[in-house]
C-alpha cells in the first residue's frame, strides 16, 4: 500500500457507528457535509441494508436538507433492480453515496458485484466521489464484516473466516454500536481469524473520516477504538466442555471526539498501526 496524497482522485471515507443524531445539532451528518469539497453536494441516499427504508428516508431527507444538502433517495432490493439503466443513472449525478443502516449481508447481497459498486469504486478512486455508511453500511465499506449474532459481544465461540465486504478501506474489520455493544471482546477475536487486518470499532453518533489528502478525524460524541494484532489465534485444550483461545500481541488505541491525525504534521511517535491507516 502506498500514502494516499492529496489530488490522487480518491474520495472523503466515512464510517459512522450509527444512532448519529439526525434532529438536533447533527454534528456527525455536519461535518460529513462540510467536509464535502462542494457547496450543496447531491447526496444518495442507499437504505438497501434496511427493513425499514421509509422509516429512514424520512429521517436522512430533512436531516441533510438542513445542512444544504441536496437528498436524493434509491431503494434497490436485488442487484438486478440495483444494475438498471435508471438507478446506474442516478450514481454519475452525485456527490456522496450514504449507506444506512439495517443488515450488512442484506446490503452485500444487493450492491456487492454489482454494475453499481464497480462503478462506484471508481469513481471513489479516480473522481473524488465520497462513500459514507452508518452502523451496517459502515460495516460493509471494510474488508472483512462482523459475522454472528449482532447482540452478542463474542459471536458464538471462535469463528471461521469473516465474508468479505466491499473493500473501500482495505486490510479493515469495521464493527459499530461499540462501546454501546460492549463488543471489544468480538472485534479482537474476529481479528483471531482476519490475520493481518485492523479492527475499527466505532461508537454510536461517531464517525471516523478518511480525508482525501489522507488526514484522520473523529467527529461525534464518542470514541473509536482501533485494534491490532492477534491473528492467527490458537486453540488450547480445556479440561470442561468450553475452550480456550489465546492471542498474543494484541495492542488497542482509542480515538476519541476531536481527534486527528496525519503523516504530515505526526510522523514521529505515531504507532504504526495508526500510521497505516493513513494509507491506501
Amino acid at each position: 500500500m502506498s500514502d494516499r496524497a492529496a489530488g490522487d482522485g480518491h474520495g472523503l471515507l466515512a464510517l459512522i457507528g450509527g444512532n448519529e443524531d439526525r434532529d438536533a445539532e447533527r454534528a456527525v451528518l455536519g461535518a460529513l457535509v462540510r467536509a464535502l469539497p462542494v457547496p450543496q453536494p447531491r447526496v444518495l441516499v442507499f437504505t438497501a441494508a434496511s427493513g425499514g427504508p421509509e422509516l429512514l428516508w424520512a429521517q436522512y431527507q430533512p436531516a441533510f436538507e438542513a445542512l444544504g444538502a441536496r437528498p436524493a433517495w434509491l431503494d434497490a432490493r436485488s442487484t438486478v433492480e440495483l444494475d438498471q439503466p435508471g438507478a446506474l443513472a442516478l450514481l454519475e449525478d452525485i456527490d456522496l453515496l450514504f449507506m444506512t443502516g439495517g443488515d450488512q449481508h442484506r446490503l452485500m447481497d444487493t450492491l456487492g458485484g454489482s454494475q453499481a459498486w464497480e462503478r462506484l469504486a471508481q469513481r471513489h478512486a479516480q473522481e473524488g466521489l465520497a462513500l459514507a455508511g452508518t452502523s451496517a453500511g459502515a460495516s460493509a465499506l471494510g474488508a472483512r464484516m462482523p459475522r454472528g449474532d449482532e447482540g452478542d459481544q463474542i459471536a458464538g465461540g471462535p469463528p471461521g473466516p469473516l465474508p468479505p465486504g466491499l473493500g473501500a478501506w482495505p486490510l479493515t474489520v469495521v464493527d459499530q454500536h461499540f462501546a454501546q455493544r460492549r463488543r471489544l471482546a468480538r472485534l479482537v477475536q474476529f481479528l483471531g481469524v482476519s490475520p493481518g487486518h485492523i479492527g475499527l470499532g466505532l461508537d454510536e453518533d461517531t464517525a471516523l473520516l478518511l480525508h482525501p489528502a489522507g488526514g484522520l478525524e473523529v467527529v461525534g460524541s464518542g470514541a473509536v477504538t482501533v485494534v491490532v494484532g492477534g491473528g492467527p489465534g490458537t486453540r488450547l485444550q480445556a479440561a470442561g466442555p468450553g475452550e480456550c483461545w489465546s492471542l498474543d500481541g494484541v495492542s488497542l488505541h482509542l480515538l476519541t471526539a476531536g481527534a486527528r491525525l496525519d503523516n504530515t504534521e505526526q510522523p514521529d511517535g505515531m504507532p504504526e498501526a495508526l500510521r497505516s491507516l493513513l494509507r491506501r
